[in-house]
């Protein structure tokens, strides 16, 4: 299950912003309306074939952004969290947005965008290195004994009391 989905990037940042980063073509067909709309599942008949083929498209970028943001995320947390999460905390929505809106913007990202990405980064590292925790829904899903391994044998057969000499 994804950390983030595209309706919840788009209800965190400007949907123009959003659109203007996951249309790469020229003239750009999506506008932040339509593509509100797709990442809704609403009825687009309303649109031109070109446009609706135009935001599926934009919708397989975002799509993309958010996945890199989870595997990012994965790459982090693996150490003290099992992952994926089933149901992500919020923090960890909120940054996942963060870190899928810098891949957006590829190699034009604005200070903001930089900023708020390397923010994300630190957060997870401190949590990889322990300093932060995620929360306890997180830390329930990581509860000692939650599938771990457990070795069971019998007893000692052979020892020096027992070989009669032999030793």
């Amino acid at each position: 299950m994804p950390y983030a989905t595209p309706s919840d990037l788009l209800t965190r940042f400007s949907d123009e912003e959003i659109a203007q980063r996951a249309d790469r073509k020229i003239p750009r067909c999506v506008g932040g309306e339509l593509l509100v709309a797709a990442a809704a599942g609403a009825d687009l008949s309303s649109y031109s074939h070109e446009e609706q083929a135009a935001a599926a498209e934009a919708l397989a970028v975002i799509g993309r952004a958010l996945a890199d943001a989870d595997a990012t995320i994965d790459g982090y947390l693996v150490a003290r969290y099992p992952v994926p999460f089933a149901a992500a905390p919020a923090v960890v929505t909120r940054l996942a947005c963060d870190m899928a809106r810098y891949y957006l913007y590829d190699d034009q990202a604005t200070e903001t965008v930089q900023k708020r990405y390397d923010a994300a980064l630190a957060y997870f590292r401190d949590v990889a290195a322990g300093k932060v925790s995620l929360g306890p829904e997180a830390a329930a899903a990581s509860a000692p004994g939650a599938g771990g391994v457990e070795m069971n044998s019998d007893a000692t057969v052979w020892s020096r009391s027992a070989s009669q000499g032999f030793i």
